[in-house]
Order: C-alpha cells, then sequence, then structure tokens
C-alpha cells in the first residue's frame, strides 16, 4: 500500500514538472528583460538551494558553505575563458570536474565531524574562500573581480539573454527531475536512513550496512556540483563577476531558502528562491520611498521576520502546502 501511494505521489510530481516545464519555458513570449531577469536570479538560487536540500534535508548533513562552491564554478570558468582561452561549454564541464574534486576532498574531511560543527567548519570554508579570492590578485582579479567573461551561447540567431534563460531553466528543471529521482531511489532512502530528522541515525545505518561515510561524501559533493554549474551559468551570464557575490551572507541566504521551502523535497528550492527573491525585490522597489538609503539591512530584517515565522508556524517549511498526497483506497490489503 505504501509503495502504491508513493508511486502515484512520483507521478503526480512528475505531472507537475512538465506543467511547469511548459509554464517557464513560455514566460519569455509575455515577459519582458526586467522580469526575466528576476526569474533568472530565481533560477540561479535555486539550483543552488536544491544542493542543499539533498544534504540537508535528505543526508540531515549542517553545512553553511554552498558560497563556496557557487564561487568555485563561477571563477574557475571565468579563468579558464579568460586567461586560457577554453570555450565557455568546455570551462563549465571543467569547472565542474574542479569543484566536485575539491569538494570530495573537503567532504572526506570535514564530514567526520558531527553536527553543527559541520556548518561551522563550512562557514569558515567561505572566510578562507574570500580572503584567497581577494589576495590571489593574478589568478581572480582581486577585488576588481573579472571581466569580458564570454558568453554560452554558440550561435547569434537569439540574444544572449534569451539564450541564457532557456539554458538556465533546462538545466534547472533537468537537475530538480534527477534530484526527484533520486529521493525516491535507494540511495535516497539509505540518506534518509541516515538521517536523524527522518527518524534514523548514522548508527541506525550502519546496523543496516549502509556505508554512511560514502553517502555522505557523495551527496555532499553532488550539492556542491549543483553550486559550480549555477556558479558558471552566473558568470557566463552576466560576463563579470566579483568577489562580493560569494561571501558568507550568500550561504546563510541560501540555507535561509531551503528553510523556508522546506527540505523534505527539492521543490523547496524552488518556493524559497522565489518567495525570498521576490521579497528582495519588492523591498528594493518600495524600500526607497519610505526611507533613504540602501535597502540591505531591512532585507536582513525581513529575511529574519520570515524565517521565525516559519520555524514557528511552519517547521517543515512551505512544501508541505503544495504537497497533496494521493488518497489511500479503503480497499488497499
Amino acid at each position: 500500500m505504501n509503495k502504491t501511494v508513493e508511486l502515484r505521489r512520483t507521478k503526480a510530481e512528475y505531472l507537475i514538472l512538465a506543467l511547469v516545464v511548459v509554464l517557464f519555458l513560455s514566460i519569455p513570449l509575455f515577459a519582458g528583460p526586467y522580469h526575466l531577469a528576476i526569474i533568472m536570479d530565481i533560477g540561479i538560487y535555486a539550483i543552488i538551494t536544491m544542493g542543499l536540500i539533498l544534504l540537508m534535508g535528505q543526508a540531515g548533513q549542517l553545512s553553511l558553505g554552498q558560497a563556496v562552491f557557487f564561487g568555485l564554478g563561477a571563477y574557475s570558468s571565468a579563468i579558464l575563458t579568460t586567461q586560457h582561452h577554453f570555450a565557455p561549454w568546455l570551462a563549465l564541464l571543467l569547472a565542474i570536474i574542479i569543484t566536485g574534486s575539491i569538494a570530495a576532498g573537503i567532504g572526506r574531511a570535514v564530514l567526520r565531524l558531527k553536527g553543527i560543527i559541520v556548518s561551522g567548519v563550512t562557514l569558515v570554508l567561505n572566510l578562507i574562500f574570500s580572503y584567497l579570492v581577494l589576495s590571489l590578485i593574478n589568478l581572480t582579479g582581486g577585488a576588481n573581480g573579472i571581466v569580458n567573461i564570454p558568453h554560452l551561447s554558440p550561435v547569434k540567431l537569439i540574444p544572449n539573454s534569451l539564450f541564457d534563460y532557456y539554458f538556465l531553466w533546462i538545466v534547472a528543471f533537468l537537475l530538480l527531475a534527477f534530484s526527484l529521482n533520486l529521493v525516491n531511489s535507494r540511495t535516497g532512502r539509505a540518506l534518509r536512513t541516515m538521517n536523524i530528522l527522518s527518524g534514523g541515525g548514522e548508527e541506525t545505518a550502519q546496523v543496516l550496512g549502509i556505508n554512511v561515510m560514502k553517502y555522505k561524501v557523495q551527496v555532499f559533493t553532488l550539492g556542491a556540483v549543483y553550486a559550480s554549474i549555477a556558479g558558471s551559468i552566473y558568470a557566463h551570464h552576466l560576463g563579470s563577476i566579483e568577489p562580493d557575490i560569494f561571501g558568507a551572507h550568500l550561504s546563510l541566504l541560501v540555507a535561509i531558502m531551503a528553510i523556508v521551502g522546506g527540505m523534505a523535497s527539492p521543490w523547496g528550492a524552488f518556493l524559497g528562491a522565489a518567495l525570498l527573491m521576490g521579497l528582495t525585490e519588492l523591498l528594493g522597489k518600495f524600500a526607497s520611498v519610505v526611507v533613504s538609503g540602501p535597502t540591505g539591512a531591512y532585507e536582513l530584517i525581513a529575511y529574519g521576520i520570515i524565517l521565525m515565522a516559519v520555524l514557528r508556524f511552519l517547521p517543515q517549511g512551505l512544501i508541505p502546502l503544495f504537497q497533496k498526497l494521493p488518497p489511500q483506497s479503503r480497499h488497499s490489503k
């Protein structure tokens, strides 16, 4: 009976995914450049957050290091194309390999630790990464960043911004489909067995013969690869990058998106990213009418209020409000 319900919910998720894909791919037909840029920001953050949800929501491993891997993807693509003249597509693939290899090494070292210590260590990694980016001026451009990063678009038949939009969202939906499949697979069940928030634990998993360290490193690396892909697309889309973008504040923002959206499903990444990016846009438009000066402080206050409200009233995030489980048949045996 449980397998039947799970299968029906999986089919419903893929049906919803198909409808959402059609919707987002048709948006450029009636939306202007300004709104497309906002939706692209949502897509970038959704990909980064999706990787974190797999790590935190499925495996139960706290991490505040997504900005490091987002930055590694962006800087790898930027350096390879501007300084070594690699083709953008090849640079994107090499950035994935570079980021994934570094993440696997970090994961083997960091994930031997437990609980909140892991989040503290990954947060320190953010600070180290920011220091290196600012210090290695000949490589990263220091505080000035890197400019003249080539676009991904291989042809000039459509505008670069439109190509970037379609490419970003196709990648986002492919990663979502992969994530949904992973969550519903044997690997996903093994990860939830390790997750104390799902009623399991590492000791329980080890008793059942699950190689806990292997799975933790794999999902940590996978989350880093998601962030790397988002970073490369971001760099090639904008054509320039600056170190301020990849600070610890980004990792904290992505963690809030994961919590607000809901860590029980990869769909939560899109809900969290859409809500917080929409809020940022509204504050940028209307806060300046009420107060003078930058609105960054007001964004932090708003994020904090939303986070506290969600933790108080929706501890599982927004995703349960959108999940409709198929009713169980009364005649099931």
